[in-house]
């Protein structure tokens, strides 16, 4: 008699709590370094209170960590179009944006901005605007000649495009969003 073979997959075991910790408090290090330096890693690892040797445990390459970041950043917004207004989302969008455009500097060399992971973040962001946009539409706040696709326009434009300032993106958004009121 053969032993049988088993076609259960091994159990996974809950990641320990103090590993959960030491993740959220490297990824929300992250964002804040990334906004002001560019994101050097021991600078993160500093700014968690925790070693370089459990970042890399967690996040063994810079994309990995760039990527975990952003997608936490995206899922948060994700959520927050759920509740939030199109104009306090659009303004934690403009926050959200400029953490990766510290990202991406520092990235550019080694990353690939048409990765499937940047499309697969940038339809999550367009589908939460779009549902913003819908709802704001349909309340009367927002010009129906304004699509979704132009939200995402001005975001983009304010933050990365030529001469983009980030001491003056807020006032920007806030000349865009008045705009967007209906006329009449």
């Amino acid at each position: 008699m053969g032993k049988e073979i088993s076609a259960e997959q091994p159990k996974t075991r809950k990641p320990r709590a103090d590993t959960l910790r030491n993740r959220e408090l490297l990824l929300s290090a992250a964002a804040e370094v990334f906004r002001e330096d560019g994101g050097r890693l021991e600078a993160v690892a500093r700014k968690a209170g925790l070693g370089i040797g459990t970042l890399y445990r967690h996040f063994p390459t810079r994309e990995a960590l760039f990527q975990a970041v952003y997608a936490r950043e995206v899922e948060i917004l994700e959520r927050r179009a759920e509740e939030d207004s199109l104009e306090e989302w659009m303004r934690e969008a403009l926050r959200m944006m400029a953490t990766k455009r510290g990202m991406v500097a520092a990235l550019a060399p080694v990353f690939e901005p048409d990765s499937c992971f940047i499309s697969e973040q940038s339809q999550r962001m367009r589908g939460a605007v779009a549902a913003l946009h819908a709802r704001a539409v349909a309340e009367g706040r927002v010009r129906e000649d304004v699509t979704s696709e132009d939200l995402m326009r001005v975001l983009l434009g304010i933050n990365y495009g030529p001469g983009a300032d980030p001491d003056r993106a807020g006032l920007l958004l806030d000349v865009f969003l008045d705009g967007l009121r209906p006329r009449g």
